[in-house]
């Protein structure tokens, strides 16, 4: 299995995430109705609100799996951040 393959499963995941946020709100048959409201707020509104919480969610999720994927990768490699801090002195 090759460094990249194994790299692949958590892009993939984060890429679906992503794209989840961005498509699901784009069909607007999931939220064109005015029932059931919530606090007197009409579906829409309370729908779309949702979807900021759920995407703020996916976009953390997916910028952590793929940055502990970098980390090991870089760590694998060598590249910590050490020769970098050296150099600065």
């Amino acid at each position: 299995m090759s460094k990249l393959s194994a790299v692949k499963p958590a892009y993939w995941i984060a890429g679906v995430l992503l794209a989840l946020s961005i498509v699901v709100p784009l069909l607007v048959s999931t939220y064109a109705k005015d029932e059931p409201r919530l606090w007197g707020f009409p579906f829409f509104y309370w729908y779309q609100l949702f979807w900021v919480f759920i995407s703020a969610a996916t976009v953390s999720i997916s910028y952590r799996l793929v940055m502990s994927v970098e980390r090991k990768r870089r760590a694998a490699q060598g590249l910590d951040g050490a020769a970098d801090k050296e150099a600065e002195l």
